[in-house]
């Protein structure tokens, strides 16, 4: 796709969520509450990781749109959100109150194709793992399980290896690669 919009607003966050990925947020600090208010007219906002603010050459992020809110126990916003695209970021301004904003070109990703072809093992596993886990079960009230695209990039999303092996997996590598690598770590875990 090569759809622009321009001025998203930007959450600088070390989180890694591919499209069709869900997460909760909280949000405390009054540029991103205003971030918030601004997502619903603006058509969402822009999760991008911390440690690319030094490589503007190749910055991208996961535009998301907020899918559910509430308080929590202590009074803190939180809120649903999933990753409609992965985006590039391009002309990255701040406002007076350093709330960024950018614009975005979105980038094709693996992520997004359909197949019913099953990864049992990997299948089976991450169902467990949304089954002994009772926020990631209420979050994905709908989960491909039979979709081994979704399947993968729930394992990388989900999966504790840094930052930037997963960043690898967002331009350079493919499908294969990142099915080979959620597979070799599921594989010695179980």
């Amino acid at each position: 796709m090569t759809n622009k919009t321009t001025n998203l607003p930007i959450f600088p966050l070390d989180v890694f969520l591919l499209p069709g990925g869900i997460t909760r947020l909280r949000i405390f600090e009054a540029k991103y509450l205003k971030m918030v208010g601004l997502s619903s007219t603006l058509g969402g906002f822009i999760i991008s990781s911390n440690k690319q603010q030094h490589e503007p050459s190749s910055r991208w992020g996961s535009w998301v749109e907020i899918i559910n809110f509430d308080n929590g126990d202590d009074g803190v916003l939180e809120i649903d959100v999933k990753c409609k695209s992965l985006v590039e970021l391009t002309m990255v301004e701040s406002e007076i109150d350093n709330l960024q904003f950018a614009s975005i070109s979105e980038i094709n990703h693996w992520s997004e194709k359909q197949s019913s072809t099953h990864l049992i093992l990997l299948s089976e596993s991450l169902l467990s793992v949304f089954e002994n886990n009772d926020l990631l079960n209420d979050l994905y009230s709908s989960k491909l399980i039979n979709n081994p695209y979704w399947v993968v990039s729930r394992w990388l999303e989900l999966l504790p290896i840094p930052h930037d092996v997963k960043h690898n997996f967002v331009f350079n590598s493919s499908y294969v690669e990142a099915k080979k690598l959620v597979n070799s770590i599921i594989s010695k875990e179980i």
